[in-house]
């Protein structure tokens, strides 16, 4: 059983927050591809490879430094052509 990298929250009725992972489970008697099903993590899930960004994810924000997948946007010049063109 394979854990395919996805993660998922949920809300259970006491209010707890409870991740979710995704796995691949083989088919019974090895018929076709497996079947992928979610199903609640567990303490060794977080020393998979395929939940690593997760881990350095919550790194990031324990730290407060800024992601690197998040970019500041900055302003593009646009040349008079461009302005006179749009109006």
């Amino acid at each position: 059983m394979a854990l395919t990298g996805r993660f998922w929250f949920r809300k259970s009725w006491t209010g707890r927050l409870v991740l979710l992972v995704e796995e691949v489970r083989p088919r019974w008697f090895g018929r076709g591809a497996g079947k992928p099903r979610w199903r609640n993590a567990r303490l060794m899930d977080f020393a998979e490879p395929e939940l690593r960004p997760l881990m350095a994810m919550e790194k990031l924000h324990r730290t407060g430094a800024p992601s690197a997948t998040v970019h500041t946007l900055r302003p593009v010049p646009s040349s008079p052509a461009t302005q006179a063109a749009n109006g």
